[in-house]
């Protein structure tokens, strides 16, 4: 939607010569991009230095190379970071978007992920707040000119198209007519086309991408939604464009298990928020063991290691109760948040958490130790600790530093504690197609871009590296998709100057 936005923009001096058109496989736009709950990363904001955040885009950049793990290209984390203010800005100054509540995530130096704060106890979820004013934008532009823009819901592309010198020259895609329900092809000509499909984190019961490049995750819950099939990266590939990381998969560690529905292998994600406005994760025992700020690979790792087990994992049901549950999750933790830490998150979004049977609420301690089937004393003792190691603001035992809010209630009226049951999710995969900072697919035998073809997104690989940070998953679309844009309509200014 970014890079429609920034073409349609790009070329509003050439009406009635440029268009642009939309394709999109779902009946609405958003895809997983509505789903993102945590925010977008932008380092050096006007927020940022409202709130007296002294962050920069170096130590972003430093952040993000560290999450990769050496995998990730600097110059795409240089244009990232570098532009993010200004992504955080458009969103805000172009479409009205109240970035205004920071919260650190993990693997961040400093608060920089922007979200909307709740309105009158209402949640506003980041995600679903700005694909619905990009959605609101272009669907005016279509009804104002549709001869400059088109947007086709329910398109599905199925083979891009090149001329005899390598150039993506269009597309064909399959739509179902409306009347006799039959599948239709279409080809479209064009002289530049942009993909922002998503990854592959939705093949579901036939990941034929999954079992190929990380098998030893399949049959994993996931976050994303059933259209995330990795059919750019197919598309992009039959054209000769190159593809990198393909194995490197983010399993996500907070993916909300319901208590009525425990083997659904779709999860409602536990926004890393969470845990960045004071949640913590606690085992079956009611015992911490890990800093719940570090980066989600090594989040879940821990998970792996000391939330798994009859009695280290986290289970519904009363204590005691040893009946084995169909589906249930062999590894889950159970996320807990106090009454601060409920506040800061947003009691609206916790609200919507409950509503939908993920979190639930305890009075008290002992109800809170009763839930989740832990020693009273023992939950005690972690709680205590937690908030010794704020209170004295140091490192704790787990390499912890940042401590959002007290554990333990003040025990003032209407106080609880808020928890649910978290079990890793494959969540995100950072390997894709080849792109350059520019936003240009890279061909695979020379590494070139091929003419016509740009890409954002998930569907891109060679940013993130091994593993992404929380927030910058909205702002690549955004970074990188206005360049994607960009670029389509100087290629696309270059054709007709050529012509003529």
């Amino acid at each position: 939607m970014a890079a429609a936005i920034e073409a349609l923009y790009q070329t509003r001096g050439s009406v009635g010569t440029t268009t642009v058109t939309l394709l999109e496989k779902e009946k609405r736009t958003g895809g997983n991009s509505a789903k993102a709950s945590s925010g977008i990363n932008g380092a050096v904001t006007h927020i940022q230095k409202n709130l007296g955040i002294r962050d920069t885009t170096e130590i972003f950049a430093y952040d993000t190379l560290k999450s990769g793990r050496g995998r990730s290209n600097i110059e795409l984390v240089e244009r990232l970071v570098n532009d993010s203010a200004d992504a955080v800005s458009w969103l805000r100054n172009g479409f009205s978007l109240e970035l205004d509540a920071v919260t650190q995530l993990g693997g961040h130096s400093f608060p920089r992920t922007h979200r909307i704060p709740d309105s009158n106890g209402k949640p506003r979820p980041v995600g679903w707040e700005t694909v619905s004013a990009l959605g609101n934008y272009l669907n005016d532009q279509a009804a104002q000119s549709e001869s400059r823009f088109k947007l086709v819901t329910g398109a599905r592309v199925t083979e891009l198209l090149t001329s005899e010198d390598g150039r993506v020259s269009g597309l064909v895609y399959e739509s179902e007519d409306t009347g006799t329900r039959m599948v239709q092809k279409h080809k479209h000509r064009s002289d530049a086309v942009v993909l922002a499909t998503g990854g592959f984190g939705g093949e579901g019961s036939r990941p034929r991408l999954l079992e190929k490049y990380a098998a030893k995750l399949v049959g994993l819950p996931a976050t994303s939604g059933p259209f995330a099939t990795g059919d750019g990266i197919l598309l992009a590939s039959a054209v000769g464009a190159a593809l990198v990381d393909m194995d490197q998969v983010q399993v996500h560690p907070t993916g909300f298990v319901k208590s009525d529905d425990p083997g659904n292998p779709t999860k409602f994600l536990a926004a890393e928020a969470l845990r960045g406005e004071g949640g913590i994760l606690l085992n079956g025992l009611g015992k911490r063991f890990v800093n719940e700020l570090d980066t989600r690979d090594r989040v879940t790792h821990a998970m792996n290691i000391f939330c798994s087990g009859e009695s280290n994992r986290a289970r519904h049901g009363e204590p005691g109760d040893v009946r084995v549950v169909a589906g249930e999750p062999q590894v889950a933790a159970y996320l807990v948040l106090s009454q601060a830490a409920a506040d800061s998150f947003g009691i609206g979004a916790i609200a919507f958490y409950q509503k939908m049977g993920l979190m639930h609420k305890v009075s008290g301690l002992a109800e809170l130790a009763a839930a989740i089937r832990a020693d009273l004393s023992t939950l005690t003792q972690t709680l205590a600790s937690y908030d010794r190691a704020k209170n004295l603001n140091a490192n704790d035992e787990f390499g912890k530093i940042v401590f959002p809010q007290r554990m333990l209630n003040s025990g003032e009226h209407g106080d609880g504690y808020f928890w649910g049951i978290v079990t890793p999710s494959i969540h995100y995969t950072m390997g894709g197609v080849r792109f350059d900072e520019s936003s240009r697919v890279l061909g695979r035998s020379d590494g070139q871009p091929i003419p016509g073809l740009f890409a954002a997104g998930e569907v891109t690989g060679g940013l993130h590296g091994a593993n992404r940070l929380g927030g910058n998953s909205l702002l690549e679309c955004v970074v990188f998709g206005r360049r994607a844009g960009q670029q389509a309509a100087a290629a696309v200014a270059g054709q007709h100057s050529e012509k003529h």
